[in-house]
C-alpha cells in the first residue's frame, strides 16, 4: 500500500525549481484574470486565452521540476514551460515579463532512471 505522491504534495510542491514554476504561474493567471475583466478580448480570443492557461496549469509540468529528475528532461519541459506561458500572454496581449526567456529549472537526478518515479525511501 502507499501512495506514488508519498503521502504529500512534493511531487508538485516544496522544491525551488517547482516553487518558482508556480510563482510564475500565478502572475500569468493574475494577468488573465484583469484582462478577462477588462473585456478587451472578444469571445473567440478569451476561448484561446482560457485554454492556453488550462493548458499552463497541467500538474505534469510541475512534476519535472527539482532536482531529481534527469538535467535534458527537465530543460526540455523546463523551456516548453516557459513558452505556453509566454504564448498566454501573447494572448492575452501583454507583454511576457522578461523571466519568461531565463532558465529557471535544471535538474540533476539520475539520467539512467529517465524520469521514472523516485522510490519513496
Amino acid at each position: 500500500a502507499g501512495s506514488w505522491v508519498y503521502g504529500t504534495f512534493s511531487t508538485w510542491i516544496g522544491d525551488p525549481d517547482k516553487n518558482r514554476a508556480w510563482d510564475m504561474l500565478v502572475e500569468a493567471k493574475a494577468k488573465y484574470d484583469n484582462v478577462i475583466a477588462s473585456d478587451r478580448l472578444n469571445e473567440e480570443e478569451r476561448e484561446k486565452a482560457s485554454i492556453q492557461l488550462a493548458r499552463c496549469e497541467g500538474s505534469d509540468w510541475f512534476w519535472w521540476f527539482g532536482d531529481y529528475n534527469p538535467g535534458d528532461t527537465v530543460s526540455d519541459f523546463e523551456r516548453l514551460y516557459r513558452l505556453q506561458l509566454t504564448y498566454l500572454y501573447r494572448l492575452l496581449r501583454e507583454t511576457p515579463p522578461a523571466y519568461l526567456s531565463e532558465i529557471f529549472a535544471h535538474g540533476s537526478g539520475d539520467p539512467t532512471l529517465g524520469g521514472v518515479m523516485r522510490q519513496n525511501t
